[in-house]
């Protein structure tokens, strides 16, 4: 059992979006929100899920929601035709069907026949997404007669991209020798290919997925069709628990001063971020919080080494930094602003800087307006800087960072020196930048000025044993007293400190990896 997230309450199941393409019918979009089957339509059909196709089974399979790993599978109940799982057909296991597969965003399901590159006119796709909105909306662009097609943010011939963070000239498809090729053109954020970053030119398979910045493209064969991605932050509609990143480090790595040789900090760091979340980041001396923070801002390349991932949209951040690094930003410790410059002029200062050269001045005025309504500034865009709070200005830092597209905002430690109004301030503004979905995580030296604002608590603890930071809890502030036996979130550093705490760092860290063992 791969469990990253320890819950002690039961949960309703996470959201889910299937994308089905049937040849003929209009993209449909359906919401898994638990356990569903999946089956031809008929009068008498019980099925969750109805399908069209003639060579769909009445009970053809069923998706399974795991409430334990809060994870989705997919079975199939023995089908006539069977069902190809990301190519592979997945072959009877037992009298109730096939084995059942855990699904991750982005795979595919087919009913269809053997030779998947010659596709069946009604066979049918099924992408499984926790990205995808059931209330998106969805363009086709038909490929034949066409030997050359444009992809790029507001293109006037080809295919035309709503994505704010897609370039103007994006990418190019080329049929060339009757096979359709795609070419990445120059563009500031690249492109992934079936989640693998694109270099150069490559052809094109049925059913590959592209990926450029928030939109997603599949290609089949005879035509293209994309979502058709929100120009508005305000209006994009937030996913609840929809998992913004997922963390799998095994280890990480740095050199030591003046030498070659490196030391492990960090080790089974395990964790998925949820959108909405405020994140705390706990840990006794050296344990490694800043060394975390650097291996979710993929910066501790520079220096180290780190063996294993972080994922945004199941694309690991390492193999394709050059489309990912928007992703997350690391709003400084101590302001940047100008005093005398207005709410407004200040981000839009820093939107002339970030958004120069690809984007006209309409494009960067509505980026800013809506950067400010997401996280409601709306009221202090007059207001000059230095009359801000605490919270006010870092709320504004938080929004210089949002206008390259940001969904994670990490700050070490913001509230050093603050006293405590301005630290609850200062929280209660960070609380609300997550509002719209976005997610911001905290290193704080005191935490319990804002625990119930807290949707989440990382514990790293330094183990005695090895003298490497490791994970010693993550899940809920209420689970946390619970777990540590504390009152106080301050009392679980006192807890797991060896030195001038009560050393109970390898206890904690065995009792959770125990409680994800089941």
């Amino acid at each position: 059992m791969d469990n990253k997230t320890i819950y002690y309450k039961p949960l309703p199941a996470k959201p889910a979006t299937l994308l089905i393409l049937e040849r003929g019918k209009p993209v449909q979009l359906v919401s898994l929100t638990g356990t569903m089957r999946i089956g031809r339509e008929s009068e008498k059909s019980t099925n969750d899920i109805d399908l069209h196709s003639g060579i769909v089974s009445r009970n053809h399979g069923e998706f399974i929601y795991e409430d334990v790993e809060g994870v989705y599978y997919y079975r199939d109940n023995n089908s006539l035709n069977g069902t190809f799982y990301n190519g592979n057909k997945l072959e009877q296991l037992n009298e109730r069907g096939s084995r059942a597969v855990r699904l991750s965003d982005g795979d595919i399901l087919r009913i269809d026949c053997e030779n998947l590159m010659n596709p069946r006119n009604d066979a049918v796709i099924i992408i499984f997404s926790t990205k995808f909105s059931v209330g998106e909306k969805w363009n086709r662009f038909p490929l034949e007669g066409l030997v050359n097609v444009k992809i790029g943010r507001g293109s006037t011939e080809g295919i035309c991209l709503t994505d704010f963070m897609a370039s103007r000239k994006h990418a190019e498809l080329n049929l060339i020798d009757g096979v359709w090729h795609i070419s990445d053109m120059g563009s500031v954020n690249g492109l992934a290919i079936n989640r693998n970053m694109l270099q150069g030119t490559c052809p094109l398979n049925i059913f590959d997925v592209i990926n450029i910045a928030n939109t997603t493209l599949i290609f089949l064969g005879n035509e293209i069709i994309f979502n058709e991605v929100q120009m508005s932050v305000e209006t994009q509609p937030r996913r609840e628990r929809r998992i913004v990143m997922s963390v799998n480090i095994d280890e990480v790595k740095v050199r030591k001063f003046n030498s070659l040789a490196k030391k492990t900090l960090l080790s089974h760091i395990n964790l998925d971020v949820e959108a909405g979340d405020f994140v705390l980041i706990l840990g006794g001396a050296g344990a490694g919080k800043t060394t975390f923070i650097k291996s979710l801002m993929g910066s501790i390349k520079r220096s180290g080494k780190v063996d294993g991932q972080v994922l945004f949209d199941n694309m690991d951040l390492y193999k394709n930094f050059r489309m990912l690094k928007h992703k997350i930003g690391l709003v400084p410790q101590f302001s940047t602003t100008r005093d005398n410059d207005t709410v407004y002029n200040t981000i839009m200062d820093a939107a002339n800087v970030k958004l120069a050269g690809e984007y006209s001045g309409a494009e960067i005025k509505q980026r800013v307006d809506d950067v400010i309504r997401r996280l409601m500034l709306t009221s202090l865009t007059n207001n000059l800087v230095k009359n801000l709070s605490g919270g006010q200005k870092k709320r504004v830092e938080v929004a210089i960072q949002a206008i390259g597209d940001q969904e994670v905002f990490v700050l070490d430690e913001p509230d050093s020196g603050m006293d405590y109004a301005t630290r609850v301030d200062l929280m209660t503004n960070l609380h609300s930048c997550t509002d719209s979905g976005g997610v911001v995580m905290v290193i704080s030296h005191s935490p319990d000025d804002a625990a119930h604002l807290f949707t989440k608590v990382i514990v790293l603890a330094k183990s005695q044993r090895d003298e490497v930071g490791r994970l010693a809890y993550y899940g809920d502030v209420e689970n946390a007293y619970q777990f540590f036996g504390v009152k106080k979130l301050s009392d679980i550093v006192m807890e797991i400190n060896y030195e001038g705490g009560h050393g109970r760092a390898d206890e904690f860290i065995d009792k959770f990896e125990n409680t994800r063992r089941g």
